[in-house]
């Protein structure tokens, strides 16, 4: 699971010239992948007029009043207009409390029950998934998969160790993602990831299983092992949601058609490259030797069907797929491993919502989507 702490935070730089851009807003992120960037910017004055407070700012604002003010009756000067023109509209509010309060809307609608070894995730009351929890004797299989894929670490290190704490960078190079260009998309982006932590971890809770490291002291993984449930990953749940949503903002095409689109159609090419960037991200969790194939397998189809779920949230829809039950059972020896593709992926996904539905501009999260999606118009030819 992701700790990217990014908040929304980006600060605006130290006063003279660039500054520091970043404003500190990676934030630490506090085990369950989510910190709290706050990228206070010093210099241009966007979150308060001149910058955040201090004692020092406290106390001359105390004597500039008592040098300027005078007596004053208490009467009211002005008349101020109510804020925000519907419910939807959260304009007066800064980046970071727009995110609690997106988050406050939606959590509720994603809830996850369970029991010893089984989860199940509902969306507005709709049975979504259930994931079972493997025998041991399938992740001790699965041990020769996370042996061969340590093979690879030399290679893909950076990737891994950048991938612990960001994710969001790699879906910047599928397409411009910034606070000035295509912000909104970004936003969505971090909607769906935080809700993609509000139910991993207590679906990581009720399938609760050992980790690589657990089987084998020859694991040696590359990175330190987190300690909550190897089974389903987090950073799958998190990117495959995410590539959900970046699919149907872009595209319009659900997890199921953008990994099914022919290979000479330009949306499912864009589409599917989503889906492949997730792969490797999940993929890499098993070179790391912190994750098992099924792991990602299991976090793939949460992600997607999570992903859809909030398109169906955003439009209203109410085509809710029947539920999707998730096992692995044991393999004969005669048979390789079980590994993560997307063509099993594809296979494992019930038929997409509905595509074409307007997003429900009377809510935060429809309002969102629908400016979102505005941001990936395309021009007349």
């Amino acid at each position: 699971m992701s700790s990217q702490g990014q908040g929304q935070g980006q600060g605006q730089g130290q006063g003279q010239g660039q500054g520091q851009g970043q404003g500190q807003g990676q934030g630490q992120g506090q085990g369950q992948g989510q910190g709290q960037g706050q990228g206070q910017g010093q210099g241009q004055g966007l979150d308060h007029a001149g910058g955040g407070g201090s004692p020092q700012l406290s106390w001359t604002i105390i004597s500039t009043y008592d040098g300027i003010v005078g007596y004053w009756d208490g009467l009211p000067l002005r008349n101020p207009q109510p804020w925000g023109e519907s419910d939807a509209d959260t304009s007066y509010l800064s980046t970071d409390v727009t995110a609690k309060l997106t988050n406050s809307m939606l959590f509720p609608q994603f809830v996850i029950d369970g029991t010893d070894g089984d989860a199940t995730l509902s969306v507005k009351g709709n049975p979504l998934v259930k994931l079972h929890r493997p025998e041991r004797a399938v992740f001790r299989q699965q041990l020769a998969m996370v042996r061969a894929y340590s093979d690879l670490r030399t290679d893909r290190v950076n990737e891994i160790l950048v991938q612990t704490g960001d994710l969001f960078s790699f879906y910047g190079a599928l397409g411009y993602l910034s606070k000035d260009r295509n912000c909104n998309t970004l936003k969505a982006l971090y909607a769906c990831q935080r809700v993609a932590v509000h139910v991993e971890m207590p679906i990581k809770h009720f399938c609760r299983s050992p980790r690589p490291i657990d089987y084998a002291t020859h694991i040696q993984p590359m990175i330190q092992t987190p300690d909550h449930s190897s089974y389903p990953s987090g950073h799958a749940i998190e990117v495959f949601a995410a590539s959900t949503v970046l699919s149907r903002i872009m595209t319009g095409l659900g997890p199921k058609a953008a990994l099914s689109a022919p290979p000479d159609s330009e949306t499912g090419r864009m589409a599917g490259m989503a889906f492949r960037l997730a792969h490797r991200i999940a993929s890499n969790r098993s070179v790391a030797g912190v994750h098992f194939p099924i792991d990602s397998a299991a976090g793939a189809v949460i992600g997607c069907m999570m992903g859809d779920a909030l398109y169906r949230v955003a439009t209203g829809a109410s085509d809710w797929p029947d539920l999707k039950e998730v096992s692995f059972p044991l393999l004969p020896d005669s048979e390789p491993p079980f590994d993560l593709t997307l063509r099993w992926l594809k296979d494992q996904l019930p038929e997409d919502a509905a595509g074409g539905g307007a997003p429900d501009q009377t809510t935060i999260f429809g309002k969102l989507w629908k400016e979102a999606a505005d941001e990936w118009r395309e021009a007349a030819l």
